[in-house]
This record gives C-alpha cells, sequence and structure tokens, in this order.
C-alpha cells in the first residue's frame, strides 16, 4: 500500500538521481533512500557509467543496518546479470530490506517486473508509485525509455533570439545575442549531449567550433552538420578538427561525389540515409550506430530553416529558447521558426539580462510529466549558486 508519507522520500530520491546527469548515460539516472523508523540511514546514486548502481551506494552508506529498513528507488531494481555490475535486487535482499517502494518499472526487457518479482518472491513488500506521481519518474530517465522502445536519442533543440524574435542582424548578419550566463548554459547542456546537430547554412555563415568552453568538460559531444548537397567547405573549423573531435556530415547519394574525399581524408565522417529516402535528421540521430555508439542525447542548434524542418519532422522533444531584451528593428533580419501549439512551456529563468524559456512536445513519446526537464532545473541551481 503506498503511504502519504511515501511521497517525501521519493521525491528525495527523485532530486539525487539528477546529480548523475550526463555522467551515467547510456544507463538512467536512478537513486536510492534507505528509511528506518521516518529516518534516512543511507542514500545514493548512479554516479558513473559502470559504476556502483544507486541500491549498494546506498546500502554501504548507511548509518546503522538497512535489516528492516525501506529503499525507495527511482526505478525498479534490476535483476539480469548481462551487464557491468552486479544486480541490485539480490543485494537489496540480502541486506534484509522489509519494503521497496518504486518510482517507475524499467523499461528494460529484461527486467521490466522481473525486479519487482524477485523482491516479492524474497517476502519483500513491494509497491509502485501510482499515477500522477509516477509519471515525475518516467519523465526522468525518458531518455533510457526513448532508446530502449523506440531506438532514437532523446532531442533538444535551441536557439537564441532577441526581444522582436531575430535571430541574427541585417540581411543574416552574425549578430550575438545573449549575455555569458545563457552561454555558460548552453555550453553546460553541450557537455551533457552525446553530439550536435547544425544545418550547413550555419556553417557557412558562422563557421562554428561546437566545442565545450568555459564549463566542466563531463562528455565531448560529436559534431554533426545536416549538407544535403556536400557544401561542406574543407577550410571549415570543424573539418580541420575533425581528427580531434568525431565530425559527421549527413549528405544524400545525389550530393556531388567530387567533394566526398578531400572530407574524409580530413577526418570527416560522411554518411547518408538509404537510397529510397532522403530523410537527413533521422540519419544524424543514427550516425552513433555506425560506430556502436547510440547516442542517448542528441542537441540541435537551429536556425529558423532547420527549425522547421526538425518540427514538422515531429522529432524535438524539448525546445529551449533563450531570449535577450536587445531589438534589432530590421526588416532584413531573419526571424525564429513558429513554436507549434503542442509544445507546452514547462519553466522560465532569468539569465543575466536574458530569460530561458522550456517547452515540452506534449504529441511526441517523451512527454509523461508537463514539468521542468533535468537539465532545466540544474541551470537553476546554478544560476542560484553561481
Amino acid at each position: 500500500m503506498f503511504l502519504a508519507s511515501d511521497e517525501s522520500h521519493l521525491h528525495r530520491a527523485l532530486r539525487l538521481a539528477m546529480q548523475g546527469r550526463g555522467r551515467v548515460e547510456p544507463n538512467p539516472m536512478v537513486a536510492c533512500v534507505l528509511v528506518k523508523d521516518d529516518r534516512v540511514i543511507g542514500e545514493g546514486y548512479h554516479a558513473q557509467f559502470g559504476g556502483p548502481h544507486a541500491e549498494p551506494t546506498a546500502l554501504a552508506a548507511c548509518t546503522e543496518s538497512p535489516s528492516g529498513a525501506t529503499a525507495y528507488v527511482t526505478l525498479e531494481p534490476c535483476c539480469h546479470k548481462n551487464k557491468k555490475t552486479p544486480p541490485c535486487a539480490p543485494r537489496l535482499i540480502e541486506a534484509g530490506i522489509a519494503r521497496v517502494v518504486i518510482g517507475c518499472l524499467d523499461p528494460n526487457p529484461l527486467v521490466n517486473g522481473n525486479g519487482i518479482r524477485m523482491l516479492r518472491d524474497a517476502g519483500i513488500d513491494v509497491d509502485l508509485t501510482p499515477d500522477p506521481l509516477a509519471a515525475e519518474f518516467k519523465q526522468l530517465i525518458v531518455p533510457f525509455i526513448l532508446r530502449t522502445q523506440f531506438d532514437r536519442p532523446y532531442v533538444t533543440m535551441k536557439w537564441a533570439q532577441t526581444a522582436d524574435h531575430k535571430v541574427a542582424g541585417h540581411e543574416g548578419m552574425r549578430l550575438r545575442i545573449t549575455g555569458p550566463e545563457s552561454n555558460t548554459l548552453v555550453h553546460t547542456l553541450r557537455s551533457r549531449c552525446d553530439a550536435i546537430v547544425i544545418g550547413i547554412n550555419t556553417v557557412l555563415s558562422d563557421d562554428p567550433m561546437l566545442s565545450v568552453r568555459g564549463v566542466p568538460v563531463i562528455r565531448t559531444p560529436e559534431r554533426i552538420v545536416l549538407d544535403r548537397r556536400l557544401r561542406m567547405p574543407v577550410s571549415s573549423h570543424l573539418v580541420r578538427t575533425a581528427l580531434m573531435t568525431p565530425t559527421v556530415v549527413v549528405t544524400c547519394l545525389s550530393a556531388p561525389s567530387g567533394n566526398f574525399d578531400p572530407l574524409v581524408q580530413q577526418g570527416v565522417r560522411v554518411v547518408w540515409p538509404p537510397a529510397e529516402r532522403e530523410d537527413l535528421i533521422n540519419a544524424a540521430f543514427s550516425a552513433g550506430q555506425y560506430v556502436k555508439k547510440p547516442y542517448s542525447h542528441v542537441l540541435i542548434e537551429s536556425g529558423p530553416t532547420l527549425a522547421k524542418s526538425i518540427f514538422k519532422a515531429g522529432v524535438c522533444d524539448r525546445l529551449w529558447v533563450f531570449e535577450s531584451p536587445r531589438v534589432v528593428d530590421d526588416a532584413s533580419a531573419p526571424k525564429a521558426a513558429d513554436i507549434p501549439e503542442w509544445f507546452v512551456q514547462t519553466g522560465q529563468l532569468r539569465a543575466g539580462e536574458d530569460v530561458l524559456r522550456e517547452y515540452v512536445n506534449t504529441h511526441g513519446p517523451a512527454c509523461f510529466a508537463r514539468s521542468p526537464s533535468v537539465d532545466f532545473l540544474l541551470a537553476g541551481e546554478s544560476l542560484v549558486s553561481a
């Protein structure tokens, strides 16, 4: 039976799990809080891919015997053995845990109810969190759900705009729109992603590096350019640094063949969709599979043309829009894409003079709870502590 006191302990575990963001992927963020006589006696979270899971970490941190305690876990304890770490359900059984309260089921078909079954067979009381609270725990692991059930990454799109919704200056001239606080948030988000996707127009106009700068480098994301006609300049920053940072160009079979070899010789990986399709966007999301490294999180840094294509394809799960107080007041300056009505705002925070707004796609498979994402909550905390 789910108790009134369970919710606060589960929310404690939920916030604790977020500390693993960027380091545990492609595994899900998970935390465990051990409670005895309504006192927390131990807690832990999955801190690093390949490292100890939340349950054994919490057990190791106990200030007294966990026998008879209740374990609050954000995700069903694992029970399978064909992985890097030992299963967690047997550890809870061995520790004498009396009750386990679970945020949501593990979508991995090797677990998905089997962990609960193992615990109950051992005489442990198990309660699964009811809706709508369970939706928060599904939202926590939504990248894992997408990878497991839909074979695709969690996709975030972001852009910066002025107060009059312009994304560049006169006739598309490059324009610095946001301030240092917003830039720090962008680089922090980059550092938690597996890949950054841009369109060829951004390369031709801005010649970006797409590197992580000014923040701790948790991950070095691969750089992906959507380039239908293979116009990628060999002299661009991305090509010249391709041997140091993995760089992918997604093109079409109909692209000029003479442009292929110069890119490959510089270390660029050139891929294309199957011959019967020209779906560059989904080919980009699958690029990691060519090297047996499927993406968990992909960030799209889009101009208005690419943003419209992404919205039309229906593959954007989350949108971040940074808006500065600056006004361009120029009819020739390009305007930001219109946000579809099915994207619902889940949060807003101030970053210096700018405002960051987060939206989620309520029509996609990645929306369980219309609440701020882990990255958005962490962004707010970082601004407060700065």
